[in-house]
């Protein structure tokens, strides 16, 4: 009686450890079926949060930015989404802005697939002038000015606006552009005197890089006769 007692104990105790181990098969394979669910992460959800340093950032015009990544798994992988703006070297996460302003969003992933993205801009340069605003006093009278930096030579497109909204003068000059010179020609007929004097903001784009300046012009009113 004592021996099939013992027997007993024996088989329940191996049939525990093979009861153990089958939930443990079990729990694997559960996590297994998970990675595969979890899209380019064949080992399941990572453990660590990927972040990408620093994820908001400014970069000027030709310069350069290494990003660096928090948690992951290395080795990482980077892309940029618009290499008009910048490109980045794909193993190293050095970012260099490119001739155009813009936004770009950067990519990072890491060896098991989790991603981390971050956003830079790179802002547009400043067109400057030879001149800081045009006055004229003739009707039909035309004036030259010169873009003097960060104009691409390619050619521009211009705005321009009366700040004089309610004086009822709704003529506006005319702009020419002919390589980095632009030809401001006023309207053909001066404002009265009751219209008074006219400042308008002109904005000038280059067609190439989209770098943008503005400068005033002012138009006298007639003289009195």
């Amino acid at each position: 009686m004592f021996n099939y007692l013992k027997k007993s104990r024996e088989q329940i105790k191996k049939r525990g450890k093979e009861a153990i181990l089958l939930l443990m098969l079990c729990f694997g394979v559960f996590v297994a079926c998970q990675g595969v669910l979890e899209e380019g992460n064949p080992f399941g959800p990572s453990t660590s949060s990927l972040r990408i340093v620093p994820s908001v950032a400014t970069v000027t015009i030709g310069a350069e930015l290494t990003l660096q990544t928090l948690g992951g798994t290395s080795p990482f992988s980077w892309t940029s989404n618009n290499l008009n703006v910048g490109t980045i070297i794909v193993n190293t996460g050095v970012f260099t802005a490119g001739a155009l302003a813009g936004t770009a969003t950067i990519t990072a992933i890491d060896a098991i697939g989790n991603t981390a993205t971050a956003t830079i801009t790179v802002p547009g340069l400043a067109l400057t002038f030879d001149v800081a605003g045009v006055t004229q006093a003739a009707a039909g009278g035309a004036s030259v000015i010169t873009v003097t930096a960060n104009g691409s030579g390619v050619g521009f497109t211009s705005a321009i606006a009366n700040n004089n909204t309610v004086s009822g003068y709704t003529d506006l000059p005319t702009i020419v552009a002919t390589g980095t010179d632009l030809t401001i020609t006023s309207p053909a007929a001066l404002p009265t005197a009751a219209q008074g004097d006219q400042t308008f903001t002109i904005t000038v784009t280059d067609a190439s890089n989209t770098n943008t300046g503005t400068l005033t012009y002012l138009l006298l009113k007639a003289a009195a006769a």
